[in-house]
């Protein structure tokens, strides 16, 4: 009780900015309290009027990936919008290339991995051995070579936990942006 503070607290709230920071983050607070359920369906007429018509399963199914990454409800369209897309909207294919690394190391990673994908289960734990038997292969630090799998993935390089977000989206939707990531490489090697 010693640093309890007698002063009222302070919210501002003003035309220009509705959104108070402290008021944001209590909001935020308020969202990881929700039950998954709850928050699914809440997030699903945000997905709807951003032109995303997802089921209701797959909402459910992003929704525990994003609720950490998310301040308003608003948020979980950008925070998740690869998901429901068929394909990735344009990326910088320099964000392929891991910390002290180069297109050709990130161009080994995707093939190693497109080729060990291709028979791994999708669920969450034969996918993290999978992919750190790749990082180990080629004598890299895991998140060296998750990096241009996560780009090449979610098209950003901050998103959600990898293998998670990759069992919801599958091996097929994976496999082939992999092989567009690839694509994408050849123009940043130098012949």
């Amino acid at each position: 009780m010693e640093n309890v503070n007698r002063s009222n607290a302070v919210v501002n709230f003003t035309e220009e900015d509705p959104f108070d920071p402290k008021a944001v983050s209590l909001n935020a607070e308020h969202i990881r309290a929700l039950p998954v359920e709850e928050l699914s369906r809440s997030l699903q007429p945000f997905f709807e009027q951003a032109g995303f018509h997802p089921a209701p399963e797959k909402v459910l199914a992003v929704t525990p990936l994003i609720r950490e990454r998310i301040k308003l409800l608003r948020d979980a369209v950008s925070a998740s919008d690869f998901f429901f897309v068929s394909e990735l909207a344009p990326y910088d294919a320099a964000d392929l290339i891991p910390q002290k690394g180069d297109a050709a190391l990130a161009r080994r990673v995707l093939e190693h991995a497109e080729r060990v994908l291709a028979t791994t289960a999708f669920d969450h734990d034969s996918l993290d051995q999978a992919l750190r038997g790749v990082a180990s292969q080629l004598g890299l630090k895991a998140g060296q070579a998750f990096q241009p799998i996560r780009v090449a993935v979610c098209g950003r390089k901050n998103a959600p936990p990898l293998f998670e977000t990759m069992a919801v989206l599958g091996r097929e939707v994976c496999l082939a942006r992999i092989r567009q990531a690839e694509a994408g490489l050849e123009s940043l090697l130098v012949k």
